[in-house]
């Protein structure tokens, strides 16, 4: 049976980063503890002038090369929704400077938060198609470029980053699966309008405490697990707020719930694969142990995928 491996993850977050306490320096007018204590957060990174989701794709990406020979990436696939320019895709130019072969698949995805998962949907049904065999996978967005100043609510969360991986196809007798949700009736809860994006936070927060619960319910049963064969579950790094809710909710183990909120804050689509890197360099997560992986916002849109590392 077709299912895949994920190596190689590395990351760069924007160049400057901003505690809390300088944002109470800057925006005196602003209760920047009740915000932390909403967020949980105490950094974020912006993206300099001459940074953007091509540059810090880049940087990423030569750091997931390291190690592996690129000569055999057959396909290029980068999930984002702030490229500075509407086309070219980021992929194709990522093709270019990074010198990998020309006779490969390239497209961008554009979706948010639980782009991580769909995307590997994606490669495995490119896998299963036998149209690949080895991808470069980068999530990379600079929401701060697309924010107005005094916009409290976006700009005490965001950081600009970008996450690449190499997803390799394998056989295996355990069949990642796949449970996805959407609702565009929600669309304008969280979007980008005039080059500025806003968010309602209390109706993103609804539709993520409604939903996901339900969504991780259906997803361990579409493939007869329990809660208790999950070893590790790694949820979108929304906010200390959203994710303190969703595990008591359903009530998930504190040493198998994974987060790094606190010290780079919302890397939206980036933020799974992040953590993913760090339990994989500590040696936290361990092979053959089963993780459970959900991502969910804007869209609104979420979606769940449970594999064997």
């Amino acid at each position: 049976m077709t299912s895949f491996k994920i190596s190689n993850l590395a990351h760069k977050l924007g160049s400057d980063k901003i505690s809390y306490s300088d944002l109470s320096k800057k925006y005196p007018s602003w209760n920047i503890n009740e915000v932390k204590l909403k967020t949980g957060i105490e950094y974020i990174y912006q993206s300099k002038k001459n940074e953007d989701v091509l540059s810090l794709s880049l940087k990423s990406s030569k750091k997931t090369l390291r190690n592996f020979d690129k000569g055999k990436i057959n396909a290029v696939i980068v999930v984002t929704q702030t490229a500075k320019n509407k086309l070219p895709s980021i992929s194709c130019i990522l093709q270019d400077q990074l010198k990998l072969k020309k006779n490969i698949i390239a497209y961008d995805i554009n979706l948010g938060c639980s782009g991580f998962i769909y995307a590997l949907s994606n490669i495995y049904s490119l896998f299963k198609a036998d149209l690949a065999s080895n991808v470069l996978l980068v999530c990379s967005d600079t929401y701060t470029k697309y924010l107005d100043k005094n916009n409290r609510t976006c700009r005490t969360i965001f950081s600009d980053s970008a996450s690449s991986c190499i997803i390799q196809k394998k056989k295996s007798n355990k069949i990642p699966s796949f449970t996805f949700h959407t609702d565009g009736s929600g669309y304008q809860s969280l979007i980008e309008n005039d080059n500025l994006i806003t968010m309602n936070g209390s109706e993103v927060f609804f539709f993520t405490t409604q939903t996901v619960p339900k969504l991780f319910k259906k997803a361990l049963k579409q493939i007869n697990l329990k809660k208790q064969d999950i070893d590790h579950f790694i949820f979108h790094q929304a906010s200390k707020l959203v994710l303190d809710k969703l595990s008591n909710d359903i009530n998930l183990p504190i040493n198998q719930f994974h987060t790094n909120y606190k010290k780079i804050g919302n890397t939206t689509s980036a933020s799974i694969p992040i953590i993913l890197e760090n339990l994989s360099k500590k040696k936290i997560i361990k092979k053959n142990e089963v993780v459970m992986m959900i991502g969910f916002g804007v869209g609104l849109s979420a979606a769940v995928t449970i594999i064997k590392w």
